[in-house]
């Protein structure tokens, strides 16, 4: 008999940046479903994954670029659409597919949640500033007129692996999902208990997430992969600190990571939880017929 699927895709803004957003749709991991099928034995299996539409791109892989939405019509770089003529960005949801991957698989990475990059919040991704009274544009002195960064947690593929357990994530044990489980409600409280602050305070809240995200990275490789090439980004945003208003700056930017890792783990979360209930019901249904 097959179970229900109902792939609830529902969508929240995500806030990249500082005052100058860059917002995408995205799934709101606590809704996702997964669908199982039950074998004539009475096993629940995995259903085989189907290419299921993207409802952020509508299928086409593509958005409407809301990085440089907000520049003026003299404009000449943006980190997600490159300025093309149509003003449409690469779909963080689907990875520009235009099709969902399977969750067990796959999730949009801690470090950028699908773009690939980390946007400069110092210049909001525009790449140049006039700086005090200036008229004449000048290259951002974080990222030297680039606008963003490319991430070095997913490498710009922009999805990662899920849980490392064994065999996989979709097949491991009641006993191996249950200590996953374990590992990432930790994290979950110890990442939301960080409290974002810039200035003075900056370097300690980084060092707080950084290191809440490597004492989960041994159940979750990509939280292992996020720390260094975070402190280099928070590095170069660090550069901004002689404009008005960085350490409200620097707070933003480290308030965005910290939403992203959550991100993740509440994915992890949901699917673990998942894939714990199957193999649960499975374990009953052996131990069931191995009384009779």
């Amino acid at each position: 008999m097959t179970c229900l699927f109902r792939l609830v895709v529902l969508f929240v803004s995500l806030f990249l940046g500082a005052e100058a957003s860059a917002q995408q749709k995205v799934l709101l991991p606590e809704k996702l479903e997964r669908p199982t099928v039950t074998d004539d034995k009475g096993v629940v299996q995995w259903a085989p994954w189907k290419g299921v539409k993207c409802q952020g791109c509508s299928g086409s892989g593509k958005v409407k670029c809301d990085v440089c939405d907000r520049f003026g019509d003299d404009a000449t770089n943006c980190p997600d659409c490159k300025r093309s003529k149509e003003r449409l960005a690469v779909c963080r949801i689907c990875a520009g597919t235009g099709e969902l991957a399977d969750p067990l698989d796959k999730v949009a990475c801690p470090g950028c949640q699908g773009a690939a990059f980390q946007l400069c919040s110092v210049c909001g991704g525009g790449g140049r500033l006039k700086i005090g009274g200036a008229k004449q544009w000048s290259d951002c002195p974080s990222c030297r007129g680039d606008g963003a960064f490319k991430c070095g947690t997913c490498n710009g593929s922009r999805l990662v692996e899920p849980a490392a357990l064994k065999p996989s994530l979709r097949e491991a044990s009641v006993k191996d999902l249950a200590k996953a489980i374990t590992v990432v409600d930790a994290a979950l409280t110890e990442v939301g208990a960080i409290e974002p602050a810039g200035g003075d305070k900056a370097r300690k809240s980084v060092k707080a997430l950084v290191k809440a995200c490597d004492t989960a990275g041994g159940t979750f490789p990509p939280l292992k992969r996020l720390g260094k090439p975070f402190e280099d980004f928070m590095g170069k945003i660090y550069a901004g600190k002689q404009f008005q208003g960085s350490a409200e700056n620097e707070a933003n930017t480290i308030a965005n990571a910290k939403k992203s890792a959550e991100y993740y783990l509440k994915h992890q979360k949901r699917m673990l939880d998942l894939a714990h209930k199957r193999a649960e019901a499975n374990a009953k249904l052996a131990g069931e017929q191995k009384g009779k």
